[in-house]
C-alpha cells in the first residue's frame, strides 16, 4: 500500500439543516452533487488513485460514482463503511433530540462514550470502520492507493485508531463535506500527510452553486 484517503461524502439536505443523520439513506443536495464533482476533478488530477471503495448509503455511493467518472476506476461497496448509527435520534435536529431525550444529548455533547438509544458508540463505529479500512488495505497490491469514500464521524474515529491515538476521543475534528485524509505508511505506523485536502476545490464549487442550493 502507498496510500490511503480517506474522503467524506458531499452536502445532503440533512446536512444542510442539521438532522442527525446516522444510517438514514438520504442522498446529496444540489450543492453535494457540486462538490463530488469538484473533488473528483480535484482528486483526479493531483492525486494517484488505483482503486475506490465506498459506504453503501447513498451520499457517499454517489460522491464516489464522481470519482469514478473522474479517474475511470471501478467502485467497490462495503456496507462496513456506513456512518456511525444514532438510533432513535436519526432525523432529529439538535434541539428537536434535546426536548426527547436530554439527559443522553448531554452526555454525548460531553464526548462520554455512550449509545444513542437504539445506536452505535462512537469507539463502537470507529473500530467497525478501522477494520473494515484495514482489511480493504490488505487486500490492496503492494503500490496501491486507495480511497474510501465514507462519513465524517467514522472516518474521523478510524483514522484517530489508525494514528494510535487511542487514549481519548476527539484529537482530530470532523471532516467537511467532501474533504479529505491522506495517510501513507511509515516506518512505525501510518502517517497523515494532509487532513481536510480538497477544501478549495469545495469551496469554488460552493461558490458557482445556485443561491437555492445554499440553504
Amino acid at each position: 500500500m502507498r496510500s490511503l484517503t480517506l474522503l467524506r461524502h458531499g452536502r445532503t439536505e440533512y446536512n444542510a439543516v442539521g438532522r442527525f443523520q446516522g444510517q438514514v439513506d438520504v442522498p446529496l443536495d444540489s450543492l453535494g452533487l457540486a462538490q463530488a464533482e469538484a473533488v473528483a476533478v480535484h482528486l483526479a488530477s493531483s492525486a494517484s488513485i488505483s482503486s475506490i471503495v465506498a459506504s453503501d448509503l447513498a451520499r457517499a455511493a454517489q460522491t464516489a460514482d464522481a470519482v469514478a467518472r473522474a479517474t475511470g476506476l471501478p467502485v467497490t461497496h462495503d456496507q462496513a463503511l456506513r456512518e456511525i448509527s444514532v438510533g432513535d435520534w436519526e432525523g432529529y435536529t439538535r434541539d428537536e433530540v434535546a426536548l426527547k431525550w436530554p439527559q443522553d444529548l448531554e452526555a454525548w455533547l460531553s464526548g462520554a462514550d455512550m449509545r444513542p438509544p437504539g445506536g452505535e458508540s462512537r469507539a463502537e463505529s470507529s473500530q467497525r470502520v478501522h477494520d473494515a479500512v484495514l482489511r480493504h488495505v490488505e487486500e490492496a497490491a503492494d503500490d496501491a492507493d486507495l480511497l474510501v469514500v465514507a462519513h465524517g464521524a467514522v472516518i474521523r474515529g478510524a483514522t484517530e485508531l489508525l494514528l494510535g491515538m487511542t487514549d481519548a476521543p476527539g484529537h482530530l475534528g470532523v471532516l467537511t463535506n467532501c474533504t479529505y485524509a491522506h495517510l501513507i505508511p511509515g516506518e512505525s505506523g501510518w502517517v497523515l500527510r494532509s487532513w481536510g485536502g480538497g477544501a478549495e476545490a469545495v469551496a469554488r464549487a460552493q461558490e458557482k452553486a445556485p443561491e437555492q442550493s445554499r440553504a
